[in-house]
């Protein structure tokens, strides 16, 4: 009898070649696609990332001003008229607040440790009568603890001080008068200066010069 014969096609090379070349294609574009979306995702990653880090900062700046306000006012509740043995208490040494005074006026320094505090440049000056330091531009303790008084001030100390003096109205909480003052007083028309200055924008809150350089 006749045999059923069995028949194998096979692929004419060219179509082979354009098969292979297909398979390739396409895994080399699901390879591609795949990296794209895994960039994707990377992307995405690091933005939620970044964006719950600006969360967080917003957080804790918003705690930090929440805890400074707090701390404000629990010093307003320290306010009042005092004289230098009482001022000296304030110089900021064992968290306690910063003042310091300037002719008869007490500023309440406490939001710039930096500057005032017990490691900072014009540390000196807390919980004392600064005004002969700030007016000769002096840092050493002649001038701050050995004496305080200006009677041998010429014009120019005398004008050097009454700058430092409209900063700080400018810049700092006014916490009373200093009861034993031997400088001078304030007037209360430089308040209200101080106060219309504001209003219009002008700002002294930086004195030129200085002792080594500006308020900062």
């Amino acid at each position: 009898g006749t045999h059923g014969t069995h028949r194998t096609f096979f692929l004419p090379i060219h179509l082979s070649g354009v098969w292979t070349l297909g398979i390739r294609n396409l895994l080399m574009g699901y390879i591609t696609w795949s990296l794209l979306l895994i960039a994707l995702l990377l992307g995405l990653v690091s933005w939620y990332r970044s964006h719950l880090r600006e969360k967080e900062e917003e957080r804790l700046i918003e705690e930090e001003i929440e805890k400074e306000k707090a701390s404000a006012e629990e010093r307003k509740k320290l306010y009042r008229d005092m004289d230098k043995s009482e001022l000296l208490k304030y110089d900021g040494k064992d968290g306690k607040p910063i003042f310091l005074a300037a002719r008869d006026m007490i500023f309440d320094v406490t939001t710039n440790p930096d500057s005032y505090g017990p490691d900072g440049g014009y540390g000196i000056f807390a919980g004392k009568d600064a005004s002969r330091g700030l007016g000769k531009m002096s840092l050493d303790e002649e001038d701050v603890d050995d004496r305080t008084d200006i009677k041998d001030f010429g014009s120019y100390e005398v004008e050097t001080l009454d700058q430092w003096i409209h900063m700080f109205l400018h810049k700092y909480p006014i916490v009373g008068r200093l009861k034993d003052a031997e400088n001078g007083n304030i007037p209360d028309s430089w308040i209200e200066q101080m106060k219309k200055e504001k209003a219009e924008g002008k700002d002294r809150s930086i004195i030129p010069g200085g002792l080594g350089g500006d308020d900062k």
